[in-house]
């Protein structure tokens, strides 16, 4: 539940900061009584896409098999995992520019005389959001029934509140707060969930090797060590944590050189990036 509230937060925040500053920029356009219904039109059809691919693979899911139910499963949380580290290197890229380059385009378009124009850039940027949410969350959509379905709406719609109020206080204190220390901590914790999901992925693939009885280095699948007596994965804490932040209490080792490979590829990466 946790992940669920904290990926909804995160992305719903983004896609409210894109609402806010289209928003505020048709709001101060001469022609913005026309501009208006192509906002709400550009985020009612970014939903709509959000809420079809979540039905998609939801629906491409339950015409699989058991083994290509964990292939589809485990493709879609390394996917996940690619897009969480792009998301974030992204932003920590263009979060400055963001507001002038989305102005830009909107000016562009209006220029052009074309609100369709400025209402697909809309839908764009909200089904982009929409699509991580969607991606990010697959492991849980696809293993929604009549048990977890409540919980889950739940912390959906948990998330999206707290991000409505995170982004009223981003209004009220951005003139006293930097919010690119806001934007590099959650990114930092994203990275903690793309490790997480890559882990899943990695630990899944593994056990089904060993289903089908194909072997593999006794090495790889021992536990490195087990901290179950401190925190246990089982339970509540654990399992926030494990889901969270890719905490194990008897990790396979495999699942050890996962994370440190993981975090020497971003260190590699975001490093260069600001070395440049």
């Amino acid at each position: 539940m946790g992940q669920v509230i904290f990926v909804v937060w995160r992305e719903c925040f983004e896609a409210l900061l894109v609402v806010g500053i289209i928003y505020s920029w048709i709001k101060h356009n001469p022609d913005s009584r026309n501009g208006m219904p192509y906002l709400y039109g550009g985020i009612g059809l970014g939903v709509l896409i959000s809420i079809i691919l979540a039905l998609i693979i939801n629906g491409i899911f339950k015409e699989l098999s058991d083994d290509h139910q964990t292939i589809f499963m485990m493709g879609m949380s390394v996917l996940a995992c690619m897009l969480i580290v792009q998301m974030v290197y992204w932003m920590n890229k263009h979060a400055r520019s963001m507001k002038s380059s989305l102005e830009k385009e909107m000016a562009q378009q209006v220029a052009r005389h074309s609100w369709w124009g400025a209402l697909f850039i809309i839908a764009i940027a909200i089904a982009r959001e929409g699509s991580e949410i969607v991606v990010f969350l697959s492991g849980q959509i696809m293993q929604l029934n009549s048990h977890n379905y409540a919980g889950f709406c739940i912390a959906v719609l948990i998330g999206i509140a707290v991000s409505a109020l995170t982004f009223y206080a981003f209004i009220l204190t951005s003139r006293f707060i930097q919010w690119k220390k806001f934007f590099t901590i959650t990114g930092i914790i994203l990275l903690f969930l793309a490790i997480s999901l890559l882990m899943r992925a990695v630990e899944d693939g593994t056990n089904m090797l060993l289903e089908h009885d194909i072997s593999i280095p006794d090495f790889l699948i021992s536990p490195a060590w087990d901290t179950s007596y401190l925190i246990d994965d089982s339970g509540l804490i654990g399992s926030f944590t494990s889901s969270l932040f890719a905490y194990r209490s008897q990790p396979m080792w495999i699942s050890v050189i996962t994370f440190g490979v993981f975090w020497l590829l971003m260190a590699a990466l975001f490093l260069r990036k600001k070395s440049k």
